[in-house]
C-alpha cells in the first residue's frame, strides 16, 4: 500500500534499485545501472513512446470528452469522466488506464535516471517558467499559445526559455498558498503536492474545461514527441567516443570527468535543460491527467515497482 504523501526521491531511488525487466536488453540493464549513453538513453524514449501509445489505444475506449463551460474544480469527483460508461467497463478500463499511468510515471524516472536528471526540480522550474509564460491576468479563459503574449512576457520561441538560472533550485524555493477549491498538500516535495500545485496553477487560469482527459492525453503525446525530436538525430554513439582527446583540458583527460548525465558523453548545459524541460512537460500532463481522471498515480507506480520486483517480467 502506497504511503499517502509519496516523495519524487524516494520513487526515484526505488526505481533505480528496482530489478528491470528480463525482456530489457543486456546493454540498457549495463548503461543505465552504470553509466549514461546515448543509446541508453534513446532506448528509454523508445519504450516511453510504447507505453503512451497502449494508453492511447486504450482512450479509444474511453468516454468523450464532455463539455466543462462551468470550468468545476477538477478534484470533484462529480465530475468524472468514468461516471459516462457503464459501472461494469468502467471499472475495468478505469484498472487499465490506472495501470498505463503508472508505467508511464516509472518510465519519465527511469529516463531522468539514465540522464542524471531531478525529476521533482525539473517539474517545478517548468512549473515556474509557465507561470511566466502564462500570466494569469493575460490567459485566464484562454487556451492560446504562450507565445500570444510574448509582447507583454518577453519570452518567445528563441528567448526566456532556459531554467538553468531558474530561481527553482529544488522544492523549499516553491511558496504555493492552500486553495480550499484545490485541495491537496502544498509539500512539493511529493507526488500529492505536485498534483496541488498542477491543480491549482490550472484551476487559476479557468483552464479546467480545456482539460478533459483525451484532451490531455493528445497534449501529452505530443510532448513525448517533442522529447524524441532532442533524441532523433544524436544516433547510438555517444559525442565523447567522436571527439578529440585533446579537445580540452580535463581531470585524467577526460573534458566530462566532473560533469553527469548526459554531460559525460558530451551534451552541453543548455542540450541538457532542454530534456529536462520536455520529461516535466510529459510529467505535468501525466500528473494533471491521473488527477482528473481520479487516479492515484503515486500509489499505482509503488504497485508496479512491487511487482516487478517480485517478477521482472511485469514492465
Amino acid at each position: 500500500m502506497a504511503d499517502p504523501r509519496t516523495s519524487f526521491a524516494s520513487l526515484q531511488q526505488q526505481i533505480a534499485s528496482t530489478p528491470k525487466s528480463n525482456n530489457t536488453r543486456d546493454d540498457d540493464r549495463q548503461c543505465s545501472s552504470v553509466s549514461t549513453t546515448v543509446a541508453s538513453a534513446r532506448n528509454e524514449i523508445f519504450r516511453l513512446g510504447a507505453y503512451a501509445g497502449s494508453m492511447c489505444t486504450s482512450f479509444l475506449s474511453v468516454p468523450n470528452d464532455r463539455s466543462n463551460s462551468s470550468n468545476a474544480s477538477s478534484n470533484d469527483a462529480s465530475n468524472s469522466f468514468w461516471a459516462a460508461s457503464s459501472s461494469s467497463s468502467s471499472s475495468q478500463l478505469r484498472d487499465e488506464v490506472a495501470t498505463q499511468l503508472g508505467m508511464i510515471f516509472i518510465q519519465l524516472f527511469t529516463i531522468c535516471n539514465v540522464c542524471d536528471i531531478d525529476l521533482c526540480t525539473s517539474v517545478l522550474k517548468k512549473v515556474e517558467l509557465n507561470g511566466r509564460k502564462y500570466p494569469v491576468e493575460l490567459c485566464k479563459g484562454k487556451s492560446g499559445k504562450y507565445t500570444n503574449y510574448s509582447s507583454q512576457t518577453g519570452i518567445t520561441k528563441s528567448e526566456g526559455q532556459s531554467t538553468i538560472d531558474s530561481p527553482i533550485k529544488d522544492n523549499s524555493d516553491v511558496d504555493v498558498s492552500r486553495n480550499d477549491e484545490d485541495g491537496g498538500e502544498e509539500d512539493t516535495t511529493t507526488v500529492e503536492g505536485i498534483t496541488f500545485l498542477i491543480r491549482h496553477f490550472a484551476n487559476e487560469r479557468l483552464w479546467n474545461r480545456f482539460h478533459t482527459p483525451r484532451n490531455i492525453v493528445l497534449a501529452l503525446l505530443g510532448e513525448v514527441g517533442e522529447l524524441a525530436e532532442l533524441f532523433q538525430w544524436s544516433g547510438d554513439v555517444d559525442k565523447t567516443d567522436e571527439s578529440n582527446d585533446n579537445t580540452a583540458e580535463s581531470v585524467g583527460g577526460n573534458p566530462f570527468a566532473k560533469q553527469s548525465g548526459l554531460m559525460t558523453i558530451g551534451w552541453t548545459e543548455e542540450e541538457v535543460d532542454k530534456v529536462g524541460q520536455e520529461v516535466a512537460d510529459v510529467t505535468i500532463y501525466l500528473i494533471r491527467l491521473a488527477d482528473i481522471c481520479h487516479v492515484s498515480l503515486a500509489k499505482n507506480a509503488v504497485r508496479l515497482l512491487e511487482e516487478r520486483g517480485a517478477n521482472t517480467d511485469v514492465l
